[in-house]
């Protein structure tokens, strides 16, 4: 399997979510996947998801 692959499979796992991070830190989370998304790369399809995944669960401003 590979490591893009294996970060799909972990990405969407399902699991019981926690509340482990504060909104700040969700929000930075999300905008560090969108810059690696925006750099191209092996992985930045799955952190595009990601990070679109993570949004959507984030209140509006």
């Amino acid at each position: 399997m590979s490591e893009k692959s294996l970060i799909q499979a972990q990405a969407n796992a399902p699991e019981e979510r926690l509340p482990l991070i504060t909104l700040r830190e969700a929000r930075a989370a999300v905008e560090l996947l969108q810059l690696l998304c925006a750099q191209g790369g092996e992985a930045a399809d799955v952190a595009g998801d990601l990070a679109a995944a993570l949004a959507r669960r984030l209140p509006s401003d």
